[in-house]
């Protein structure tokens, strides 16, 4: 194994389908912890089949919660904790970049970048992000943490590994319209508040800042339609956000909405009694 001090955590919900490949990823790199989510399939029974540890833990809808976090570190063994997906994987290289950094005991923490594919097109750096994702069990702290979000760095910057971006995680969206909007609803339901509202205005401006960001100076456009689709749909994400946080400001909701229609639809009844 080229990190037996990591073990590789996979969080999964009914990922019969493609939970096979990224079980074979990691199982010359680590130990595997797959975190499942009551899957329905044969998700769990599969894991077992490779050797993983399976721990079910019925999440609230995202699997940064303090709550999930701690559960994940009590059943590590290992000093070294790799957070991941049922989405991604990582190739020879890069498992041989993190084997190096962790090794060298200088560090408590691998930060490393994740690159997209979208209907099947890689994007190039389109949306890549960085995450604190290879860590010592102690140098991140969970507690109070909220979505999108993944806890307070618990050590000094300079022990802290940035990993070149010619090492990253692949990440595989399988998404469709239909299931990223679902997707983007159930995220903000639990994020949206109030504070979170953004003016018309700023959302136009942060859409077209996106766009020439993502889209043309980061090369989405590489990816042809697939990178123009995966920057309407991240700058909806957005504007869905902020939506939401409107209607939680304003008490806007369904019975609020028809009581006002009532009154117009009462003026219009009035017309014709007045008639």
């Amino acid at each position: 194994m080229l990190c037996p001090n990591v073990t590789f955590v996979v969080f999964t919900y009914n990922e019969q389908q493609r939970i096979t490949r990224v079980l074979q990823n990691f199982a010359g790199i680590g130990p595997i912890l797959v975190v499942d989510n009551d899957s329905t399939d044969q998700t769990a029974d599969i894991a077992r089949s490779f050797g993983a540890t399976v721990l079910l833990n019925k999440n609230q809808g995202w699997v940064e919660d303090e709550v999930t976090a701690a559960r994940v570190k009590e059943a590590v063994q290992t000093d070294w904790i790799y957070w991941g997906f049922a989405d991604e994987m990582i190739d020879h290289e890069t498992a041989g970049a993190i084997a190096a950094a962790v090794d060298s005991n200088d560090y408590d923490i691998v930060n490393i970048t994740r690159k997209n594919y979208y209907y099947g097109k890689f994007c190039h750096d389109a949306f890549a992000d960085r995450m604190n994702r290879i860590f010592r069990k102690a140098a991140i702290d969970f507690n109070g943490n909220v979505i999108h979000g993944f806890g307070k760095v618990t050590v000094p910057e300079s022990r802290i590994k940035m990993l070149d971006d010619r090492y990253f995680v692949h990440h595989f969206i399988s998404n469709v319209a239909k299931s990223y909007i679902l997707t983007m609803d159930r995220y903000t339901d639990v994020q949206a508040s109030p504070s979170l509202y953004r003016s018309p205005l700023r959302l136009v401006l942060a859409s077209l800042k996106m766009a020439l960001t993502q889209y043309v100076l980061r090369g989405g456009y590489k990816a042809g339609p697939a990178g123009a689709f995966l920057t309407a749909n991240c700058a909806f994400y957005g504007w869905m956000l902020s939506m939401k946080a409107y209607e939680k400001a304003h008490g806007v909701d369904r019975p609020s909405i028809e009581a006002s229609n009532d009154t117009v639809r009462d003026h219009v009844l009035q017309s014709f009694k007045a008639k």
